[in-house]
């Protein structure tokens, strides 16, 4: 690895290391070409240098974005010449009388294109079998230790569910916790709610009824993308919480009942919360994918469904593709389950990690749990900026 001491900045807060090094670089066809180390090659259109050049003419030095209009680029911009320095940084050489650039090695070479790149998320599929509990941590000392505090948010990541264990009972820690992940995001169940027992409940989840599995929220345009839920008294008989990895149901479908797995990518379902107060609707198929067929949310959620309306042949590959994946979704094949213990705060994916409830004894013991929303970005914001922070702290 080049020296980084000389190396010019990025247009981010990023770290990118430099795990194969420029060997020739070159202007070609008005772009710059590089030749890497490790044999690989990467183009760069000058356009996308010239937007993302570091120099103070161009990129804001505090808030690392950039200062150019699209249109302040002449259209006919070219690259004329390419040189690579000592410490390892890019040179590109201008037409239009245009400064000079340097460009960091390790950003050029996380962002270049070296071919097709897979769709690849960080989805660990799991059935029941295969994950029968939640990837478990103690919670005390995931608090007071970065690391393992990044450990729970990467397992939280990549198994749709995580859980810290062990927590004291503290009014606001939930708040506190979450705090350190990214803002709470408001539902029309409050900043924050609890699950009890109401007299006029506005949800299933507010009665000591067992709930089928689901996910929060399928009545936004953009479902709640985590919960956190804190149990911090349980006395209760009954009440263990039902949990499914929806991408490894979708992912079963597609290769053994691809009929329907087609049907719930593609059909649209409304759903619409049943509220005197508040009257959300949101549609959308059961199982959003990339171009790629990388799957990449569910929206599903048995009582909230509104009537669908279409031809009849449509209504029958809909509800038939429904049933199927009912099916397996309330199959103990897919289901992890276990109690809620006080301390544990479980987190889980809503848009992933399918969660559902046994009914339970609401005058046999006192049950007090907390929840709050959260969205996905903030997690994934979270990660990196922690990983940021302690490969920073190693190498200082």
């Amino acid at each position: 690895m080049k020296d980084i001491g000389s190396l010019p900045i990025t247009p981010d807060f990023d770290l990118w290391p430099v795990t194969a090094t420029p060997q020739i670089a070159r202007a070609e066809q008005n772009a710059l070409c590089i030749e890497w180390s490790d044999g690989r090659i990467s183009r760069y259109h000058p356009f996308l240098l010239a937007e993302n050049d570091p120099s103070p003419e161009t990129l804001h030095p505090l808030s690392r974005e950039t200062t150019l209009s699209p249109l302040d680029l002449p259209d006919d911009l070219a690259v004329t010449s390419a040189a690579i320095e000592a410490g390892g940084a890019v040179v590109v050489g201008w037409s239009h009388g245009r400064t000079e650039s340097r460009f960091h090695p390790g950003w050029l070479l996380g962002n270049g294109w070296f071919g097709d790149r897979p769709d690849q998320g960080n989805a660990i599929l799991w059935t029941a079998e295969e994950q029968s509990k939640p990837p478990t941590f103690d919670g005390p000392t995931a608090l007071s230790d970065p690391k393992l505090f990044l450990s729970w948010l990467l397992a939280l990541r990549d198994y749709g569910v995580a859980r810290l264990e062990n927590l004291p009972d503290q009014d606001g820690l939930l708040m506190r916790i979450l705090d350190r992940i990214g803002p709470v995001r408001e539902s029309n169940f409050g900043r924050m709610y609890t699950l009890e027992i109401k007299d006029d409940p506005d949800s299933n989840a507010f009665t000591s009824d067992a709930l089928l599995q689901h996910i929060d929220m399928p009545t936004r345009e953009c479902p709640h993308g985590l919960q956190f839920l804190f149990c911090r008294e349980n006395t209760s008989l009954g009440g263990e919480g039902v949990y499914a990895d929806a991408y490894r149901i979708a992912a079963d479908l597609a290769v053994e009942e691809p009929e329907h797995f087609e049907a719930l990518c593609e059909i649209e379902w409304t759903y619409n919360n049943r509220s005197k107060t508040s009257d959300y609707r949101a549609a959308g198929p059961v199982i959003e994918r990339t171009e790629s067929g990388r799957v990449t949310g569910i929206r599903y959620n048995t009582w909230l469904r509104a009537p669908l309306v279409a031809s009849l042949e449509d209504q029958d590959r809909a509800y038939r593709s429904y049933r199927a994946f009912a099916a397996r979704a309330q199959s103990p094949k897919y289901q992890m389950r276990f109690a809620y213990r006080p301390g544990d705060l479980l987190a889980f994916d809503n848009r992933r990690a399918l969660h559902g409830r046994n009914g339970y004894d609401a005058a046999g013991g006192v049950r007090f749990i907390e929840g709050v929303y959260s969205d996905r970005d903030d997690l994934h914001s979270a990660i990196r900026s922690l990983e940021r922070s302690l490969s920073q702290e190693m190498t200082a």
